[in-house]
């Protein structure tokens, strides 16, 4: 030490583990007032709470090596404590699977929920579509049988003029018939003859004709240039007609002396009213030809003038 200088020492302190700590510090003389501290007080007080754990640490494991109950008392212990942290280490597991799990059956609830939704809006739109479809349905229904009275009323209004052309074809065929039997019947017809008699037979004249305009009308249509048509229809008529009387001649002739076929009663008379018949509706059908040629009739399917 320097000359002149003083120093002091702190009492010593001594712990429990048996060590002693002092303070030492330096005063200077007069020349120098500096005061030097050797230890600060935060390191004394490390030092002396470490020597305070050394000594309790000391003293612990001196009792545990002299005293077997501490001994197992602490083995117990650390025992339980290892026991609370796989219980707390269990818990934690547990806490985070109920969290895992609360958090699926959210995720599984929203699915569900938006499953039913789906469902629902599908069972929806079946709905609005089998109810379109049974709008469809009934407006197809509405529009066939508006469709259907259309038609009607489409062949009512055709039927009407249709008629009308029917009735002024047999009307034709009737006056040609009229007019080509009137002097067939004034020739055949003796000056014995009953008027009645003439008058009926014109009279059947007429109604064949009336009937033939009318089938004929309808029979030859637009083939007017199907001559062998014409001329079938013309032929039917007349060997109907022929066949009726020749029935009615032989009927009458069947008690004579030469029979039913005799030349004179039957045969000749039924060739006769044959040819007549075949003049007849010739002529009638010629006449409802030249109608239709001069546009006072339409053929059946033409649209008639209103």
């Amino acid at each position: 030490m320097l000359a002149g200088s003083r120093i002091l020492q702190a009492p010593r302190r001594t712990c429990a583990g048996g060590c002693s700590h002092g303070t030492q510090f330096a005063l200077r003389g007069p020349a120098r007032c500096t005061v030097r501290v050797r230890v600060s007080e935060k390191e004394a007080e490390e030092a002396a709470s470490d020597s305070v754990e050394s000594g309790l640490a000391a003293i612990a494991k001196q009792i545990l090596q002299t005293d077997p109950e501490a001994r197992e008392s602490l083995r117990r212990y650390e025992e339980a404590v290892v026991r609370l942290e796989k219980a707390k280490a269990a818990s934690e597991e547990l806490d985070r699977m109920f969290a895992e799990a609360q958090k699926g059956a959210v995720i599984t609830d929203e699915q569900q929920e938006q499953a039913q939704r789906q469902r629902a809006n599908e069972v929806m739109a079946d709905a609005e579509v089998a109810a379109a479809e049974r709008l469809l349905a009934a407006a197809e229904l509405e529009f066939a049988a508006a469709q259907a009275q259309q038609q009607e009323w489409a062949a009512a209004a055709n039927d009407g003029p249709e008629r009308i052309e029917s009735v002024k074809a047999a009307t034709v065929a009737a006056t040609a018939g009229l007019l080509a039997e009137l002097p067939l019947t004034m020739l055949t017809a003796g000056g014995d003859t009953p008027a009645l008699s003439s008058a009926l037979t014109l009279l059947s004249a007429v109604a064949a004709c009336f009937l033939f305009g009318v089938t004929y009308r309808y029979a030859v249509r637009s083939d007017s240039s199907n001559r062998q048509l014409r001329l079938g229809v013309v032929a039917a008529f007349g060997l109907v007609r022929a066949s009726g009387a020749a029935d009615v001649l032989q009927a009458s002739s069947a008690g004579s002396d030469d029979g039913p076929l005799s030349l004179a009663g039957a045969v000749g008379p039924g060739a006769l009213y044959a040819l007549e018949s075949l003049i007849l509706f010739g002529f009638a059908s010629v006449a409802v030809e030249a109608a239709f040629n001069a546009g006072f009739l339409k053929r059946f399917g033409e649209r008639p003038q209103q």
